[in-house]
């Protein structure tokens, strides 16, 4: 777990740094309220519609967008102080709080489980989780479908070790070397996962349903909230209408992020038929669902720490009242 959280938070340092030296230009007047995103999701279909500039700027806010890669950086930068408020996986969020750093939960996209798969090649004779055993899984270290992987071998009650797993770095090398017959079940996401359902002649194994929620979750840095409870307030209530917008108007939605990652439309518009927008509360059952995650992660000692979401989520104890209308 070391070498994993180490490179997270190498990486976080390193684009740290880039971001913040690539802040767009601000006016003198008014607070600037600083936001992190990362390509390929809502808070990227804000930035291209400029809807949530808009509202700010007509509350008197100043707006500054800052890129990042991963989640990791993004929660290094609410950490420094370099940005305000931004987003993370619900992999990222847990590895970066049993490292040491605060995570500050204040809501969560819909659950999104059939957004990240196991495949098998067609006429690999690789069918069910029993199949898997003595099998080569090829995920990320730490990636939703590592969590994907863990979770479904631990409820059908086959030990980890009967499968031999596999890391590759990124999407494009993963693709290469199940293409290069590396290994023999690829993990992997949207739009990738999309992606590789269109031009190999695969099957689906099984997808998140009934095993986790594979999550986004929206954080803020220390004390913004009490700090900037109106600013807090629209930048929640531009997601929720840029999310319903998403749900009407996928093919549209699919072309605006298909430009800002350099892919095709089509697996966009595939992957986003998988899913469905909309902002979420830290609820109970959200909470729970998060906590399995990084129970399953210690106990895979991907994580030295048992850590507690619940705990997370009670530090920032955020008022509700910043909640706009839109989202029950």
């Amino acid at each position: 777990m070391r070498k994993l959280l180490l490179a997270l938070i190498t990486c976080s340092f390193i684009a740290v740094l880039a971001a913040c030296g690539a802040d767009s230009e601000a006016s003198e007047e008014g607070e600037t309220i600083r936001l992190g995103y990362q390509k390929g999701n809502t808070m990227n279909l804000l930035k291209a519609h400029g809807t949530l500039d808009e509202a700010l700027n007509e509350a008197g806010y100043n707006v500054e967008w800052k890129e990042f890669a991963m989640g990791a950086p993004l929660i290094e930068a609410l950490n420094t102080d370099n940005i305000d408020f931004g987003h993370s996986s619900d992999v990222h969020s847990v590895l970066m709080q049993s490292g040491g750093h605060d995570v500050n939960y204040v809501a969560s996209e819909s659950p999104y489980p059939e957004g990240v798969a196991l495949l098998a090649r067609e006429g690999s004779g690789i069918e069910t989780l029993e199949d898997l055993k003595g099998k080569v899984v090829g995920v990320t270290n730490g990636g939703n479908q590592h969590y994907l992987l863990l979770e479904s071998l631990k409820q059908a009650g086959i030990d980890w070790d009967e499968v031999e797993t596999k890391f590759y770095k990124d999407a494009s090398e993963g693709l290469m070397a199940f293409s290069n017959d590396e290994f023999d079940v690829f993990g992997t996401w949207d739009p990738f996962y999309a992606i590789v359902q269109d031009q190999n002649e695969t099957h689906t194994i099984l997808d998140g349903t009934d095993l986790i929620e594979n999550r986004t979750f929206y954080l803020a840095r220390d004390d913004f909230a009490d700090e900037q409870p109106e600013a807090l307030t629209i930048i929640l209530e531009e997601l929720e209408n840029m999310d319903q917008w998403a749900n009407e108007e996928k093919r549209e939605a699919a072309e605006i992020l298909a430009d800002e990652l350099g892919l095709d439309p089509e697996p966009l518009e595939v992957a986003n038929e998988r899913r469905q927008f909309g902002v979420q509360r830290m609820t109970e059952e959200v909470i729970a669902n998060q906590q399995q995650l990084a129970d399953t992660f210690y106990e895979a000692g991907l994580i030295d720490n048992e850590i507690s979401v619940q705990e997370a989520v009670d530090t920032y104890d955020l008022d509700q009242s910043v909640f706009p209308d839109n989202i029950e």
